[in-house]
């Protein structure tokens, strides 16, 4: 694809924040985001630390980090920060291409949420994060997990403005290699309703499973088979 004028790139961001982003409360796919970097950060002990998060639209899932150090976000779109500003207040939160936005690293903590894929140079993109995050500090990438999306028959049209590259986890993991270690992959919040994910989607198999396993340990197995609509790559910087 060709590279939107990054004007479009914020009208779009703009748009689709205040469409998604702008409303009170979470949705499951920022429930399940929330308690990852949750889980990340008590594992890897983070405790008053500099925490990064990048393509943060409003800034919820930095402000979740709050307790850990303190945390700065950030994001293309100039509604999202101004709408974030007002909700979260101790997240310091700064309007930019991440590519060129200055930020006073370096930082112990680097997340990313759903914005690899939006990222046209996504070498650039890594060797940046590289760059700002401290050696031994912990990168938390969640993004799209292609496979899956590729067996789901909903399907939103590309939008104006819109970059929208997938790159699968081998992929990613190229992208990682000269900076990072990956300690861990998993995926969350499982979804399929083509050839065999099919099962996965089928209200009844759904629904007998859970009573029988019950909904979480189900839902569980299935994001450990990385059956999951978003990879969860834990990686340390080198």
């Amino acid at each position: 694809m060709t590279l939107p004028p990054l004007d479009a790139q914020r009208e779009f961001w703009d748009s689709w924040n205040q469409s998604w982003r702008f409303r009170d409360g979470f949705d499951e796919f920022m429930d399940r985001q929330r308690e990852i970097a949750l889980q990340c950060a008590e594992r890897v002990g983070l405790r008053n630390a500099k925490i990064l998060e990048i393509g943060c639209g409003t800034g919820w899932l930095a402000n979740t980090l709050v307790p850990f150090g303190q945390v700065t976000a950030t994001d293309l779109s100039p509604s999202s920060i101004a709408e974030g500003r007002r909700r979260h207040p101790e997240v310091t939160l700064i309007c930019g291409d991440f590519s060129t936005v200055e930020l006073s690293g370096p930082f112990d903590f680097i997340v990313s949420a759903d914005a690899l894929a939006h990222m046209y140079d996504q070498r650039l993109f890594i060797e940046r994060i590289a760059q700002l995050l401290r050696p031994g500090g912990t990168f938390l990438l969640m993004t799209q997990n292609p496979p899956i999306w590729a067996r789901r028959s909903k399907m939103k049209p590309l939008g104006t403005g819109q970059i929208q590259i997938w790159p699968d986890l081998a992929q990613i993991k190229a992208l990682l290699a000269p900076d990072f270690s990956v300690e861990r992959v998993t995926s969350i919040v499982p979804g399929g309703d083509k050839g065999v994910l099919w099962w996965v989607e089928n209200r009844y198999v759904r629904g007998g499973m859970r009573r029988l396993f019950g909904k979480r340990r189900w839902n569980a197995l299935l994001e450990g088979l990385r059956l999951g609509r978003e990879l969860v790559i834990v990686s340390r910087r080198r």
